[in-house]
């Protein structure tokens, strides 16, 4: 204590003999641990090991009247802070210093990247949310557009197909035929912007759609397609939406 005082370090410390008042006063909180190598009742390498046991953070150095290399890189192997040997205890408030400064910059370290995965998680979370909000959405819309506007496009033209038959004149029937064609059109564009929300056969599962998406790709296209897959079902989140602009593989 007295090299501590003289460097201006106002410490509170306890000296502790036995395996049992040590782990006692691990209990409690401290800033370092300053340990002899040559204990009565245990060595300073067996305190370290009960330390590191106990999980807590704490700076740990090793004092000894002498101490040989291999005894001082297995101390530090095993976590230790520094070591010193009495006869350069000059050292000992630098370095006891240093020990806490980087205790307290580690602990600062592991509580930005717990703090970090705390964020990450959220924003997962968050974007989980997002993600299922969306899907609801865009199955809301395709709802909506195959019961009302479908539903409406072809009341509309079963009307119009109606006055074309019932149509006197060249000239109004013409006209009919020409609407018939424009709702017809209006019908297909809707079936396919629902489809491209929300195709329907995506209720029947994920191999079901993928085996739908190759046949309507080569009917579009003549290309020859062959669809292999090692499930014939596949149990998939609600959230794993749909994308119009999925891959296609061609062969």
């Amino acid at each position: 204590m007295a090299y501590l005082l003289r460097a201006g370090i106002q410490a509170e410390s306890r000296r502790i003999e036995t395996r049992a008042e040590f782990a006692a006063a691990l209990g409690e909180p401290w800033d370092i641990v300053l340990s002899d190598y040559h204990l009565p009742g245990f060595g300073g390498l067996e305190a370290l090991q009960m330390l590191r046991a106990s999980g807590l953070p704490l700076p740990f150095i090793l004092v000894s009247g002498q101490i040989g290399e291999d005894t001082a890189v297995e101390a530090m192997r095993n976590g230790a802070s520094d070591y010193l040997l009495k006869a350069n205890l000059a050292r000992l408030a630098p370095a006891v210093e240093h020990a806490i400064a980087a205790s307290e910059a580690q602990r600062a370290r592991l509580a930005a990247d717990r703090e970090l995965q705390a964020s990450r998680k959220r924003l997962s979370e968050l974007a989980q949310h997002l993600q299922t909000s969306v899907e609801a959405e865009r199955q809301a819309i395709a709802r909506e557009i195959h019961d009302d506007v479908g539903g409406s496009l072809t009341a509309l033209k079963f009307e119009l197909d109606w006055i074309r038959r019932h149509a006197t004149t060249p000239d109004v029937r013409q006209r009919v035929v020409m609407a018939l064609e424009t709702v017809t059109g209006a019908i297909e564009a809707s079936q396919r912007i629902m489809q491209n929300l929300r195709p329907a056969i995506l209720e029947q599962g994920l191999v079901a759609a993928l085996q739908w998406m190759a046949s309507r790709f080569e009917k579009r296209t003549g290309i020859v397609c062959e669809f292999r897959t090692s499930h014939e079902r596949m149990a998939l989140r609600p959230a794993c939406r749909w994308s119009p602009t999925a891959r296609r593989r061609r062969r």
